[in-house]
């Protein structure tokens, strides 16, 4: 069983190149020039042209880029999951959804099972990782898809932003909201709600915004000692480690890793954002 992934799921080049995964790797653009992620440009890199008031934009994987790995999926008589990031943030899942059936004329034995993980970042990415450990314990097909929907259904997101300008310019928030949220510290709490970044909360001040990280994973999950929980941040890890130690103080979870938001990811959440990863019960 092969797996193929995204760059919608921040997983680095190392941990996809360890696993043995077919990566699909999305676009970026900064000053018209289109740059492969990860092969062509890093996060540090999408974070300063984000100060110098350069907005990226990004691509999803193409066409050609899926034709040729779904082709080599048939050619090699593999099985393959493909893990999509959201299909309510991107078309990716969609476009190859479309792909697949073309080459199927090709090649109409080809065994690939694509999935909509309405997840982004270590989201989707911790989804992957949780999978390929199934397989790799000899999970039988049936026995994953079992398991892929319903880690779907149970994965959750939460994510903080330090600025909320950059919300504002992606649309998330008025300038107006953005201004008084900035001057009265105000800390948004958003989440992933049907594979969209959706608001749900405000704090004055961090600490009341850790807290209410807290509670809220207490009431989802009573028990993350058998979970992995996932972090990630966007230069900003000072917020990402004082998170991470309240959490193993107060939910002992079997880990909390910390991680970098990919060039992808970065270019639509800019910098000081904070997210994390769980599942809930």
């Amino acid at each position: 069983m092969k797996m193929i992934v995204d760059s919608g799921s921040d997983l680095t080049l190392s941990q996809i190149e360890e696993k043995g995964f077919y990566f699909l790797p999305f676009g970026i653009v900064i000053d018209d020039q289109n740059k492969v992620d990860q092969y062509e440009i890093s996060n540090e890199e999408v974070l300063a042209a984000i100060k110098n008031n350069k907005h990226p934009k990004t691509n999803q994987a193409t066409m050609e880029q899926m034709t040729k790995v779904f082709t080599e999926v048939a050619e090699k008589k593999e099985q393959a999951i493909y893990l999509a990031f959201s299909s309510a943030l991107s078309g990716t899942y969609q476009t190859a959804c479309l792909v697949k059936e073309q080459v199927k004329e090709t090649y109409p034995d080809l065994d690939l099972t694509i999935y909509d993980t309405l997840s982004a970042s270590m989201g989707c990415g911790k989804l992957i990782l949780d999978v390929q450990d199934k397989i790799e314990q000899s999970y039988t097909f049936e026995e994953l898809d079992v398991y892929i929907k319903e880690r779907i259904d149970k994965i959750r997101h939460l994510f903080t932003v330090k600025d909320l300008n950059y919300l504002a310019s992606g649309g998330r928030l008025s300038k107006g909201q953005a201004f008084l949220g900035n001057l009265l510290n105000i800390k948004p709490l958003l989440h992933v709600e049907e594979g969209k970044l959706v608001p749900i909360e405000k704090h004055r001040g961090s600490k009341k915004l850790w807290h209410a990280i807290i509670d809220k994973m207490q009431k989802e999950n009573s028990d993350y000692s058998d979970d992995i929980i996932y972090m990630t941040h966007a230069d900003d890890i000072e917020e990402a480690e004082k998170i991470k130690e309240l959490i193993q103080s107060n939910l002992s979870p079997k880990d909390v890793v910390i991680s970098n938001i990919g060039p992808v990811i970065c270019s639509h959440t800019g910098s000081g954002t904070v997210a994390i990863f769980y599942y809930k019960e």
